[in-house]
């Protein structure tokens, strides 16, 4: 029998959430709208603002595990895909995540065209449409089993030939240390799944936005993602 969890999207007391972002897209919120069978084996992760619910087929080794509160990859099988593919020109994609081993792990993708990647501990690689790879090596610091918010952005600069990039982690921008950040606007990033780990993570909450953030409401998400 499969168990429905879902928590109020009532803000209590007018306390601020991702639904005050008005390019708010998809919404999977921790602890809530997960689809789990008895032996805690995750099926959906409902979206909170769109209808592009993250599926599994609900088989142990291929899909994750509710841990918590949380979705937990544990095995190189497991797996959440979006159906139909996000295509997103301008965006924020935002994780609050942690993993067993800050190596080599892929935290969304569409295979080795389209990929947000931490490759080490210092280090993270993105690409997008096939291009040009893009990496920070230089001012992270990532610890194993540890909770971080980490977004990466892409505005619109108004260039006819190039907009502009860049992650952060737990609020701080990091901007990119080769292939330059930028890149046509044209060229869309395409994902279709999260997870099928090299090693071992937990995702609290995702919130994916079809522009850039405001400055304001960065730190507001960031505050929000930090009580998680």
């Amino acid at each position: 029998m499969k168990l429905a969890l879902s928590n109020s999207l009532k803000q209590r007391g007018g306390a601020w959430t991702p639904a005050n972002i008005s390019s708010l897209i998809h919404w999977y919120r921790y602890d809530t709208g997960i689809t789990k069978d008895g032996s805690n084996i995750i099926s959906e992760w409902a979206d909170q603002k769109g209808s592009n619910n993250l599926e599994a087929t609900g088989a142990e080794g291929v899909s994750p595990l509710y841990a918590s509160g949380a979705v937990h990859f544990d095995a190189a099988g497991d797996i959440l895909t979006f159906d139909p593919a996000l295509s997103l020109g301008t965006f924020s994609f935002y994780c609050r995540v942690e993993s067993s081993d800050m190596t080599s792990d892929s935290l969304y993708e569409t295979g080795s065209t389209n990929f947000f990647q931490i490759k080490t501990s210092s280090e993270i690689r993105v690409k997008i449409g096939g291009g040009v790879r893009h990496d920070i090596s230089s001012g992270l610091s990532f610890s194993n089993d540890t909770k971080y918010n980490i977004g990466w952005e892409r505005e619109d600069t108004g260039s006819t030939t190039n907009d502009q990039m860049f992650v952060s982690v737990d609020g701080v921008n990091k901007p990119f240390d080769s292939g330059s950040g930028t890149l046509a606007i044209t060229t869309a990033l395409v994902v279709t799944t999260f997870g099928k780990p090299a090693v071992e993570n937990k995702f609290y909450e995702i919130v994916i936005c079809n522009d850039s953030l405001s400055a304001s409401d960065r730190v507001k998400l960031n505050t929000y993602l930090n009580k998680i």
